[in-house]
């Protein structure tokens, strides 16, 4: 991929955009927002597919559809906040009944770091104790569950397309997934203000929506790379890959498990090392810089814990420390390793050979 030529289109298509456009419907869910739904939608392997602001508007709108409100439980990976597990550090699933009572409407599964969920077992759990499931895929676009890519699994997928993922556009920006026709229609409504382009009366609400649409520009910048994404993907996983090669052996790093039967898109490769914070700093006065990008897990974090989760249902949530041992250590002992796919070969195996000299020093 030619960094230089993508921008040059990018900045071609912008330009399009604003030399064009002469009313409202050019810019707001206009042409450029209506292509790349409809190209997301055949990449993602879903029937449709929606832009929002943001991922995080991508899960609430989600929530919304499903009529999941005050007094409703999701699970979600470490509210019933459920464990992860060391070979994957997605949902364990085989703690996800537990978790699961009255009050439960949906399971809410992650598919971090690029590595997909165990989606075979969470569906099957979510058929058998009637729940709907969510999906954030915001890592793992490209990635593929038994040869299935992520729009085929779930009820609704939901992805960030902001700059920092793999595919990413100008500014914030997020998408859902769905193959369900219904589910569809209510997304539609949600995103703007509750009104349905899919009734013949345009302003007939029949519920409280948001203004949540995806903008012309960055679906613009978006349509002209996802043409380029499985190569990006490409590169990421060859980055992925020379890191594990090179570090091979180093000290006490441990990375999730491979899976035969998945295909990781490499957009991530954590690490977990009980010197994590020595490897930091080590890093640093070298001029690298790692970080840890959860450092502390979702259930401790004050609105949800014990401490302060007043703010969470208006009563205090009673989780603890010790409470998810495997998250707890994730957050204690991982950095993540870049692995984006503007990175060199380069500088992938500097970083390398940096922390194989923490190691060995």
């Amino acid at each position: 991929m030619n960094e230089l030529f993508l921008k040059l289109k990018i900045i071609n298509a912008l330009a399009g955009i604003v030399l064009k456009g002469k009313n409202v419907g050019d810019f707001i869910l206009g042409k450029p927002v209506q292509i790349f739904e409809k190209s997301l939608a055949e990449y993602a392997g879903s029937k449709y597919a929606f832009g929002v602001a943001s991922g995080t508007d991508a899960l609430i709108l989600s929530l919304k559809a499903l009529g999941i409100g005050p007094g409703d439980e999701v699970i979600a990976p470490a509210v019933r906040f459920v464990d992860v597990s060391q070979k994957d550090h997605n949902i364990d699933v085989s703690k996800i009944e537990k978790a699961i009572n009255s009050k439960t409407k949906a399971i809410i599964a992650v598919h971090l770091n690029g590595r997909m969920a165990d989606m075979d077992e969470i569906l099957k759990i979510a058929e058998n104790q009637s729940l709907k499931v969510i999906v954030d895929a915001s890592h793992a676009i490209g990635s593929r569950y038994k040869n299935k890519p992520i729009g085929n699994l779930g009820d609704l997928i939901c992805l960030s397309l902001n700059p920092t993922k793999t595919l990413g556009g100008c500014g914030d920006g997020g998408a859902i997934l769905t193959n369900d026709e219904a589910l569809a229609q209510e997304i539609s409504r949600l995103r703007i203000y509750g009104a349905s382009r899919w009734s013949e009366v345009y302003w007939n609400n029949t519920l409280i929506g948001t203004a949540s649409r995806l903008g012309v520009f960055e679906a613009a910048v978006l349509n002209e790379k996802l043409p380029y994404l499985d190569s990006a993907i490409a590169r990421q996983r060859e980055n992925y890959f020379l890191y594990k090669k090179i570090l091979e052996g180093a000290g006490d790093l441990e990375w999730p498990e491979e899976h035969q039967d998945y295909f990781i898109n490499g957009y991530r490769l954590p690490v977990l090392t009980k010197r994590r914070n020595e490897l930091i700093n080590f890093m640093l006065n070298r001029g690298e810089k790692l970080y840890n990008l959860y450092p502390v897990p979702l259930p401790h974090v004050p609105v949800f814990s014990a401490q302060g989760g007043s703010a969470v249902g208006g009563k205090n949530s009673g989780y603890n420390k010790g409470d998810f041992e495997v998250a707890e250590k994730i957050a204690e002992e991982c950095i993540i390793l870049p692995t984006y796919h503007s990175l060199t070969w380069q500088k992938v195996k500097q970083i390398a050979n940096i922390i194989k000299e923490f190691f060995h020093k």
